[in-house]
C-alpha cells in the first residue's frame, strides 16, 4: 500500500475510535443518569409528605 493509503487506513481507526469513545460515554451518562433518577425516588418513598 501505498503512504497515503496508510494515513487514510490510520485515519479511519482514528475515528472508529472517536465514535466508540462517544458512544461509551453516552452509554454511562445514560446509566448514571438512570441511576440517580432511581435513587432519588427511593429517597422520597422513605420521605413522609408535609
Amino acid at each position: 500500500m501505498t503512504p497515503f493509503s496508510w494515513m487514510i487506513v490510520a485515519f479511519a481507526v482514528f475515528m472508529a475510535g472517536v465514535c466508540l469513545f462517544t458512544y461509551v460515554q453516552i452509554e454511562r451518562n445514560t446509566h448514571q443518569t438512570r441511576q440517580r433518577r432511581l435513587t432519588r425516588e427511593q429517597d422520597a418513598q422513605g420521605q413522609p409528605t408535609a
